[in-house]
């Protein structure tokens, strides 16, 4: 596993949380997990790998019910972590709830740090599962600049990682944002949470990567729902100045979650 380091001077630190999930009350839990301590643990050991952190990227089900009161609950935990905080819905989200709690600037499309140019895209859609990205989506990416390094966040996954169940719900029109960026060599990457689980792939010229869960995570290559054993974790990125990226997943170690491994699946 990669090792956390905290951004130097030159460098930017961006860290990437996702897939929360947390409940309506204190306590509620996914699959037996209790969702609010398993965050609090994963942001527990945030503090303690990044002294500071420029962005902090929340990519979506960040409600496992679109509940306000999970949104109330999460905004002061994550309040004082970074220097900008931002939020994506995802397919379990409702964003005009969202809108309720967090602050306009939470749930921006773009983020200039010099020379770094974040970009967040909203693929969820109302009362479906999967992805899709919308014109307007797919013209935040055209309206990029070309010469300054960027990196996109999306909730949704674009291409399939071998998991049937899972797979089904990826961005349908994919390949319409893969055209767009083909021309460009400015993209450092395009990240997403959704699938509960790490990865590190290539589709065309793009890398593509995936970030766990900060609650239950999902078995890679498998053709069911699948509960795996890997405990939470977060994917942190250094940005450097010369367009280069570092990126690595943490998981929380040394404590011991309550989970339901033969569960076939969750609403």
């Amino acid at each position: 596993m990669t090792t956390a380091r905290a951004a130097a001077p030159s460098e930017l630190c961006v860290v990437q949380i996702s897939d929360c999930h947390l409940g309506t009350s204190l306590g509620d839990c996914l699959l037996g997990m209790d969702t609010d301590h398993s965050l609090d643990e994963v942001l527990k050991l945030i503090r303690d790998n990044h002294p500071h952190i420029d962005v902090l990227v929340a990519s979506g089900d960040l409600s496992g019910n679109a509940a306000k009161s999970a949104y109330q609950r999460l905004l002061p935990k994550l309040n004082a972590l970074a220097d900008r905080l931002v939020w994506l819905p995802g397919n379990h989200d409702d964003l005009g709830v969202m809108q309720q709690v967090a602050a306009p600037e939470l749930l921006c499309s773009t983020l200039e740090l010099d020379p770094w140019q974040l970009v967040f895209l909203n693929s969820a859609v109302p009362e479906q599962v999967g992805g899709h990205l919308a014109p307007s989506q797919l013209q935040l990416v055209r309206d990029l600049p070309d010469d300054n390094p960027s990196l996109i966040f999306v909730h949704h996954h674009l291409r399939a990682l071998g998991s049937d169940w899972l797979d089904e719900q990826r961005i349908d029109n994919a390949d319409e944002l893969f055209d767009i960026i083909d021309s460009r060599d400015n993209i450092a990457a395009i990240v997403s949470g959704h699938v509960h689980q790490q990865s590190d792939t290539r589709h065309r010229s793009h890398r593509l990567l995936t970030s766990p869960s900060t609650c239950i995570q999902f078995a890679p290559n498998s053709n069911s729902f699948a509960v795996d054993e890997l405990n939470p974790g977060y994917r942190w990125f250094t940005l450097f100045a010369d367009g280069r990226v570092d990126t690595g997943v943490e998981r929380v170690s040394g404590v011991r979650f309550t989970i339901d491994r033969t569960a076939d699946g969750y609403e």
